[in-house]
């Protein structure tokens, strides 16, 4: 899969998803011999193609720019080795944020800093915590979220089909996670790419031990670009 990312991508969305080649190929208008050729890696992409089988496949927004740039190197700015730190202006505008927010940094998950509403929310979760690791170890993870497996789910699953090869520090995670007795089969079922990201989360307040429904946000800092993506919070009105 290292060679060939986006069509070891698309392959594993469209099996996930029940689809034949033939049938995401109408589904999509593409002919049936340039997905073959893409899944495997015998024909080059092109970003309008990319965004027609996303698009069909129903990939969300967080995985479409993680695979873009696995795909077209250069096309965004920061190699996964070369994370910079948030600036003291990128943690005041953070700080500034009345709901839980952080700086997600995807394929592993990790929250590089979040405000004090988020630490509220979210006991155990500070700048630099793994939100797979949280869950999966965090015994606490399991009395806040209230949908506990489908978020774990959501993520583990993210993280194998975001992370064709692993690095060193996302194989150290894996080693670690693997301690949960639920990771082999939130590691390996596979989930339908519409699963894969929920607008909404259900939360266990710790102060008075009532669910809360959230609204999940995700947003792109592109002026200037960040290789992390804003994640926040907002609370349903009832």
């Amino acid at each position: 899969m290292s060679g060939n990312p986006f069509g070891a991508y698309i392959r594993l969305q469209r099996t996930a998803s029940g689809l034949t080649r033939e049938q995401l190929a109408a589904r999509v208008n593409i002919s049936v011999s340039l997905i073959e050729k893409i899944e495997l890696g015998s024909r080059p992409t092109t970003l309008n193609t990319l965004k027609t089988l996303f698009d069909g496949l129903d990939v969300p927004p967080l995985h479409r720019r993680h695979i873009l740039n696995l795909s077209l190197p250069g096309v965004l700015n920061h190699p996964a080795d070369t994370i910079p730190d948030p600036t003291p202006d990128d943690l005041a505008d953070l700080a500034s944020l009345p709901h839980p927010a952080g700086f997600l940094l995807i394929p592993r998950f990790t929250l590089v800093a979040v405000n004090e509403a988020y630490r509220t929310l979210f006991p155990g979760i500070t700048n630099g915590t793994n939100l797979i690791e949280w869950l999966l170890l965090d015994p606490t993870a399991r009395s806040t979220v209230v949908d506990w497996h489908g978020e774990a789910h959501r993520l583990v699953y993210g993280l194998r089909i975001l992370t064709p090869t692993p690095d060193s520090h996302t194989t150290e995670l894996i080693t670690r996670c693997r301690q949960s007795p639920e990771w082999d089969h939130l590691w390996t079922t596979a989930l339908p790419p519409q699963s894969l990201f929920h607008d909404h989360i259900e939360i266990r307040d710790p102060s008075n031990n009532k669910a809360r429904q959230l609204n999940t946000r995700l947003y792109s800092p592109e002026f200037p670009d960040r290789p992390w993506w804003l994640h926040r919070l907002i609370p349903i009105r009832e």
